[in-house]
């Protein structure tokens, strides 16, 4: 999980760094083709991939249980070893399961009475530990966004630095994104509480700092360096324990309430909850910066995103891994 929310994190950092080197050498058309290509690779890849569904025809029927890591994707009926489908009666016995379910007039069963079930999505939403987990990455995707709008204009402008140097101060924060697969480790050895908690608030430093940041000499290029590369190491703590634990929030309603999601489970919907949340980010993260420095300047952006990212420890604090007062370990 850590290696692929990374693998999103590093290609929202990458971008202006490609962006500008293409851009640099090759002109404003061969970006667009640059991302063309790249879709088409998505789209190859999306159609060699075996889906769950056409994985299942390959595995024995023993091996397809709620416990073996599909997440209840799978919503055909497998056959038992004796003879009937997991998940309903055997043969001979009344689909409704009683043997005393009421009679009508003419002497059919009445049919079992569906009970109404508050619809997933809400569901999910209703869950603090979730939406901890949202708004962790939602913090995390909205500074990234933040600084792809207005850290190319910025250093344009004060250190007159052409689509090439700009895009290649992005290296700062994409060379720590790589450490995700090792965040993740530690996040699965030790919880993922207190790895999203300091990640939210060891980001507010550097990012205040920033502000220092404010003409131009080698001095300066040097301290904006250096702490960038700050905020890549702080920011990539948020991504692997919070996609973690909107996996691990999913699981534990499911075993405490096995109808809670239905049949089908929800990881798909939390995971699309997930990314909703990254899609305003980046919506959020651009407008709201480039507002600030428009109407501010960098001084006050940058604290108001160094707040923003402690805003992000207080709920992880509280939720993530499960209820800080709960005497369960954090999962």
């Amino acid at each position: 999980m850590g290696t692929a929310l990374s693998s999103s994190s590093f290609g929202l950092i990458v971008s202006p760094l490609l962006g500008g080197i293409v851009y640099a050498k090759a002109g404003y058309m061969s970006v667009f083709a640059m991302a063309l290509a790249l879709i088409v690779v998505d789209i190859v890849m999306r159609l060699i991939m075996i889906e769950k569904k056409t994985a299942v025809k390959y595995k024995p029927a023993e091996a397809v249980t709620p416990s073996n890591g599909f997440y209840g994707t799978f919503t055909e009926q497998q056959p038992s070893d004796h003879g009937h489908v997991h998940g309903s009666p055997p043969s001979g016995k009344p689909q409704d399961g009683s043997d005393n379910a009421p009679l009508l007039a003419n002497g059919s069963k009445e049919p079992p009475r569906k009970k109404w079930k508050m619809p997933t999505i809400l569901v999910l939403l209703s869950m603090p530990r979730l939406l901890a987990a949202i708004y962790g990455i939602f913090v995390n995707v909205s500074i990234l966004a933040a600084f792809d709008g207005v850290l190319s204009l910025y250093v344009k402008k004060l250190f007159g630095w052409d689509s090439l140097n700009a895009g290649l101060i992005f290296l700062c924060l994409a060379v720590p994104a790589l450490t995700g697969p090792l965040v993740g480790k530690l996040s699965d050895k030790v919880g993922p509480r207190w790895i999203a908690v300091a990640g939210c608030s060891l980001t507010a430093p550097p990012l205040i700092l920033l502000r220092l940041v404010a003409y131009d000499s080698m001095e300066q290029k040097i301290l904006l360096c250096g702490l960038l590369v700050c905020c890549g190491f702080t920011l990539i703590l948020i991504v692997s324990p919070v996609a973690a634990d909107l996996s691990a929030v999913v699981e534990a309603k499911e075993k405490a309430d096995p109808d809670a999601f239905g049949p089908g489970g929800a990881y798909a919907q939390a995971f699309a909850l997930f990314n909703c949340s990254m899609a305003a980010a980046t919506l959020f993260g651009p407008v709201v910066a480039g507002a600030l420095v428009e109407r501010h300047g960098w001084g006050v952006m940058t604290a108001a995103m160094g707040v923003f990212a402690f805003s992000g420890a207080i709920p992880a604090f509280f939720y993530t891994g499960g209820w800080i007062f709960d005497k369960k370990p954090d999962s």
